[in-house]
């Protein structure tokens, strides 16, 4: 099924993959964790075809071959955080998704990771037609980064709330 935004899943104590996509409307930018889910990394663009299943099956085919455990696809909120028609059809799509697999989806607000990797490519200098082969990907990889940021800082939060508060219980 797909997840909201805000799901509390726990990644800490577990070594899974996971899969990000950043979802266009001629591309879907890819990209993937490491086993300790601490790092993201660009993986590939697959460039829509215009069969909606087609392009499913695509990524569900390197979800298998890269063993991923949840699929996180980012959400274009709009700044206020309401979601316009991209952030709808990103939605769509993941639900699609979730009806071809067993996998968890969950939507992770991407605001600017697009903006985000373009600003890197200029200023590490790279072509216009490099940027545009590589800035999908690369945007995946920022919504990854951020959903793993997201998922420590919430388990960090859990962590400390469920600390003894009173010193005498820690030496017991």
């Amino acid at each position: 099924g797909v997840f909201p935004v805000d799901c509390n899943h726990r990644l800490y104590g577990l070594t899974m993959r996971l899969l990000a996509l950043d979802y266009g409307t001629k591309r879907i930018g890819v990209a993937v964790s490491d086993e300790l889910a601490f790092g993201a990394y660009p993986l590939t663009t697959i460039h829509r075809s215009r069969s909606l299943t087609h392009d499913l099956q695509e990524i569900l085919r390197i979800a298998q071959k890269e063993e991923v455990g949840v699929i996180v696809v980012g959400l274009p909120l709009n700044a206020d955080g309401t979601q316009g028609p991209s952030a709808k059809n990103a939605a769509s799509f993941a639900a699609s998704l979730g009806k071809r697999t067993t996998l968890p989806i969950h939507l992770h607000d991407e605001f600017l990771t697009t903006a985000e990797a373009e600003e890197a490519m200029i200023s590490m200098d790279v072509s216009r037609k490099k940027r545009r082969e590589t800035i999908d990907k690369a945007a995946a990889a920022l919504i990854l980064d951020s959903y793993l940021r997201a998922q420590r800082e919430r388990a960090s939060i859990e962590s400390m709330s469920e600390a003894p508060t009173d010193a005498s219980k820690l030496t017991e």
